[in-house]
């Protein structure tokens, strides 16, 4: 990896000494440089992830051309195989020779190309196994450019156009968009983009990114004593981590202003509750607690903040059980629950640490054995599903990436932070109902 990124560097500096030694470029001819690589697969938000990971890079949405992965100021950028009319095509090929080819084009054409030539650069590197769709180059002036191309386009907007050159080989000028980060998903903060938009993983609107603030929000929970022992409910309020301050103003998140988990401290009682935000913004829940210590989770996104997953350990009034009692230790779980006449079946092959995670749950009826394909958005998603480490130091809250779906399959891709044994629950609505199924999974050393 380091190798590729030094070559690409040491070919931008090689190309940038070589254009000193050359009398300048006339200004009547416009610049291309080079923008994109953009393939077809099956699964685009399934690529996000990987090859940000595989590329160091960050998540991005290109206004009007795409979404994938940024290096830089390149981009690996991916388009459902379905969406991509066949006109469109080009034929696959190797992202070098293509990017040769379109070079030699827009060179004939009047165009100046930098690099001249790209070579086995990390970024054309990102996907050898996939279709290649075409290469693109950005400019300044992107009606200057169609001018001077004096080609009609295959297809065109107001921030692209693409061309059938060669062979068959696709190349797309796109506007320069090579603008700061100004948007980002709340739920996926790395996927980020200049402008508005939505989230290609869960469709969530983009919000403003906010300045950094020092320091955690605070969460203050009070409980509310019942007579015949336990709680009645909760008050929340949250507090700036620079002024302390009450916050009241807060974005729904999948429909909510905040989410709250509320899990005993043996890991055996589940809720994912919403309480109500009250003008003064505070949050109030009525629910009843039965007497014992409980974990609480609060998921939500103060405006003007960045998303939050603030942990607190309560304890009811009255408790007079042990403070201080050791992390429970979890018991292994079947990997197929029986739930509301489901069969909820999980299957997570090759967990591992620090890494993205394949799960997934497959539902079925468990009268008639058929697939279930009923399955309703519960909250905006077609499902959640919240992970806890089996010391309660870690959470992690999910949804499905990709298109909403309505089962049988719900895929998830969560990072497991270090080895160990997690307790999961994943929640689906079907009829109405909102089902919740509990896993275990055992995340082996690395």
């Amino acid at each position: 990896m380091r190798i590729g990124r030094l070559a690409f560097a040491a070919l931008l500096v090689g190309g940038m000494q070589a254009s000193a030694q050359k009398p300048a470029t006339p200004a009547a001819r416009p610049l291309a440089r080079f923008h994109h690589v953009h393939y077809r697969v099956m699964d685009p938000a399934s690529f996000f992830g990987a090859t940000a990971r595989t590329l160091n890079g960050t998540r991005a949405i290109v206004q009007g051309v795409g979404v994938g992965v940024r290096v830089g100021r390149e981009y690996v950028l991916f388009e459902r195989i379905d969406d991509i009319p066949a006109s469109s095509r080009s034929r696959s090929r190797a992202p070098s020779d293509a990017y040769a080819e379109a070079a030699r084009w827009l060179t004939a054409h009047g165009v100046v190309v930098h690099p001249r030539t790209i070579g086995d650069t990390f970024v054309v590197q990102a996907l050898p196994a996939e279709t290649l769709d075409h290469v693109g180059f950005a400019v300044d002036d992107l009606a200057a450019v169609l001018r001077v191309l004096k080609q009609k386009p295959v297809s065109a907007t107001e921030d692209a156009a693409k061309f059938r050159v060669g062979s068959g080989s696709i190349v797309e000028i796109v506007r320069d968009t090579d603008r700061p980060d100004a948007f980002w998903c709340p739920m996926h903060p790395d996927v980020r983009a200049p402008g508005e938009g939505r989230c290609p993983l869960c469709s969530m609107p983009l919000v403003p990114i906010p300045p950094p603030k020092i320091g955690e929000y605070r969460l203050d929970v009070t409980m509310k004593p019942r007579v015949a022992g336990g709680s009645s409910g909760i008050r929340l309020a949250v507090r700036d981590p620079e002024s302390g301050e009450s916050v009241a103003k807060f974005l729904d998140v999948h429909e909510r202003p905040l989410h709250l988990f509320v899990i005993s401290r043996d890991l055996e009682r589940f809720a994912h509750v919403h309480p109500t935000l009250m003008p003064d913004g505070t949050f109030d829940l009525d629910q009843d607690f039965e007497p014992g210590m409980y974990v609480l989770i609060a998921d939500f996104l103060p405006v003007g903040g960045t998303p939050q997953m603030v942990q607190r350990t309560v304890m009811t009034p009255s408790y007079e059980g042990d403070l201080f009692s050791r992390a429970p230790r979890l018991l292994p779980l079947p990997d197929e629950q029986l739930v509301s006449g489901l069969r909820i079946t999980m299957r997570a092959p090759t967990p591992r640490p620090r890494r993205e995670t394949a799960v997934s749950f497959e539902v079925s009826d468990t009268a008639t054995g058929r697939p279930v394909t009923d399955l309703e958005p519960y909250l905006g998603a077609s499902g959640h599903l919240l992970i806890v480490s089996e010391g309660l130091a870690t959470a992690i809250h999910g949804h499905p990436e990709g298109k909403p779906t309505a089962g049988p399959i719900l895929s998830f891709g969560p990072t497991f932070p270090s080895p160990g044994r997690y307790k999961l629950w994943v929640q689906f609505q079907r009829k109405g109902q909102v089902v919740t199924a509990p896993f275990v999974i055992e995340v082996p050393p690395e």
